[in-house]
Formats: C-alpha cells, structure tokens, sequence
C-alpha cells in the first residue's frame, strides 16, 4: 500500500478513528505473471496491503542516505568482522566513521571508494 503524495507531508497522515491505514492509500496492481517491480522514494507512506494474489511478494529495500546520517537498520553488524573484507566492502556495509559521541569522524570518509574508483581497468 502506499499514500500518494506522502513523501511531500510535513505531518504524519491522517488517519479516521478506527482505521487501519489513510483512506486515501492505494494498492497496486499486480499483474498475472507476478513479475511487476514498484519503486518508490522512501519518505512515501507505505505499508504492506493483504496479498490475495495467491504468489509469495518479494520486497527489497534500498535507501541512500549521505554519510552523515545515521544508518535506518543495521540488520547484519557481523558481517564488518569478516577478515577477508576489502576496505570498499567493508565501507559499503556501513562500516562505521564516527567519533564515539557519534559525530561524524573526519579523514577517513568514503576515501576507500573514491580510491577504488580512481583505478585504471
């Protein structure tokens, strides 16, 4: 389900005394073959709707942030301990540059990326 137009409130939705989810919410359609993707800005509404469609839904969530902000989730912090990590992988896991008040540390940034892509095929 999502609320068209949410990414652009600056308060939560509305929603009626005993409702579930703004009535203004739309379910996409779902096409026969179960192959149909949604891609969505990740400040929108959203929500999972009931699936009669008898196929399993797959979701996969993906969110850019800056470096500065905090991470959302951090769903497998143990995969940082893998030695045999490059210093990229490493990075783009989410590996951690803050200063123990969790301030963002300075020096080391996304240099390991910019570093990697500065190198020639």
């Amino acid at each position: 389900m999502f609320l068209p137009g949410s990414h652009r409130l600056t308060a939560p939705p509305r929603i009626p005394p005993h409702a579930i989810d703004p009535p203004e919410a739309v379910i996409p359609p779902i096409s026969a073959t179960g192959t149909d993707a949604v891609l969505f800005e990740n400040r929108t509404w959203h929500a999972g709707g009931l699936n009669s469609s008898g196929h399993p839904r797959l979701a996969v969530m993906i969110q850019y942030g800056y470096r500065w902000l905090a991470p959302v989730d951090d769903l497998a912090p143990e995969l940082l301990d893998l030695p045999w990590l490059t210093e990229v992988e490493r990075q783009l896991l989410g590996e951690p540059d803050r200063n123990p008040d969790g301030s963002l540390a300075k020096g080391r940034g996304s240099e390991p990326l910019r570093h990697w892509r500065r190198q020639p095929e």
